[in-house]
This record gives structure tokens, sequence and C-alpha cells, in this order.
């Protein structure tokens, strides 16, 4: 699995403190069975004027130890060339903007049926889209890889599903209602796992205002779609 194999280059290379996030995440949470879209690798070298965008990738977010003079864009950078070189399947290309200042990393399928098909890997440094610190003590290991606590996933999935749903951005837009699936199944999965707003509250590990955000968010999820008994029954002041 790419996610576990870019995890375990992340932990041997540079830190311990690495989790999967985003969709990939919520289906090792949830048991959703949602796997990462692929594309040919010829597809992405032409760089041609149709849909670059991959609708689904593996995110990682990794929480450095140093790295103190760089900011977040340029430790995520570091650690993209890393870990093509520590494997060969992996390979960095140019965006489409030209004023980009990142390459996006794809890592190639293994096996001579996967004809050149590769997935997007994201390389994520907190504080990057309002991502919180994620320890390695705080994350949960699910058929052995690091995920994101639940708590956390379901608070970035929300904001995903906020950011998407008013980008101008139609590949963005289309993202919506894979995200709105992933909440649902996310607070669900979260009653089940005794998950508590008031205890997160007051748990040190969480970054100033990130308790707020995710207040903020789940009012707004449910001025749009409802259902506010389940974001209540997870202790949530709405």
């Amino acid at each position: 699995m790419i996610a576990r194999r870019t995890i375990d280059i992340i932990e041997f290379n540079i830190t311990s403190n690495v989790c999967l996030f985003g969709s990939a995440a919520s289906s090792l949470w949830t048991d959703i069975g949602r796997v990462p879209q692929v594309c040919a690798t010829s597809y992405i070298m032409s760089l041609s004027n149709s849909n670059p965008f991959i609708t689904q990738d593996i995110d990682i977010v990794v929480t450095p130890d140093s790295y103190e003079s760089l900011d977040a864009e340029e430790i995520a950078e570091e650690i993209k060339e890393t870990i093509v070189q520590a494997d060969d399947r992996y390979f960095l290309q140019p965006p489409k903007s030209r004023w980009a200042t990142y390459q996006i990393l794809y890592c190639r399928l293994r096996g001579w049926k996967t004809n050149g098909r590769c997935v997007k890997v994201d390389i994520l440094v907190p504080p990057t889209l309002e991502l919180p610190e994620v320890l390695s003590s705080d994350t949960v290991l699910i058929n052995g890889i690091s995920v994101m606590p639940l708590f956390d996933l379901l608070v970035m999935k929300t904001k995903g599903w906020w950011d998407h749903s008013t980008s101008f951005r139609p590949d963005f837009r289309d993202k919506e209602a894979t995200d709105v699936s992933d909440i649902y199944a996310l607070l669900d999965h979260a009653k089940d796992e005794n998950v508590s707003y008031d205890y997160e509250l007051y748990e040190d590990r969480h970054q100033d205002g990130f308790m707020d955000l995710a207040h903020d968010l789940s009012r707004r999820f449910v001025g749009v779609y409802g259902r506010p008994g389940q974001w209540r029954r997870l202790g949530f002041p709405i």
C-alpha cells in the first residue's frame, strides 16, 4: 500500500510524527472501502489542457522535529525530495500553474498490469490548511498505518468540505458529495468510539484556536445539511 510505504519512508528518514488523513484515513476509520484514484503516467507527463486534477489523493500530515528556519511549504518540498531519493517509484512533476513554487509527488503502482499508472501523494505540514500538529503519541494504528486521531480527522474533513463547497474551482466543488459522505460516516463512528468535544476541549495537545475552528465548522455544516443531533451527541455545543 502506497500510504504505508510513504509513512515508512518518512518515519525512517525524517520523523515519527506522521499520519494519514483525508478520505483515505476516513476509509480506514469507518471501513467505507474507498480507494485512491489512479492515473496514467503518460497523462501526467503530457500536462495536457484536459483536467489534470486527481479527485482523490493520499494525504499525509507530517509534524517535523526540525527545519526551524523553513516555512511549512519549504519543509513539505524537502520531505518530497527525501521520499523520491528513498524509493524510485516516487517522482516529482511541476504543477500546471507556472507561478507555483511547489512540485507534485506521485507514486507508480507496482506490477506490470498497472500500465504505468500512479497515485498522487500530498505531503502537508501544519499549519497548512489549518492542520493541527499531530505527534506520534496521538496517532492511531489501523492496518499497520498511522492514522490521524478521529476527532481531528472529523474537524479537518469538515474543513475540507467547507473549502471545497465554497471554491470557484469546479473540480473542488465536485468533491463535496464525497466529503459529506465521509463526515456522516465519521460522525457515526465517533459516537461508537465515545469521542467527546468536551474531552477534546481540555486536551493539551490541541493548539490555540483548533477547538473554536471545530465548533464553527460544525455549525456551518449543520446550517447546510441539518441533523444537529449527530453533532450534539458528541458534545458539540450546537
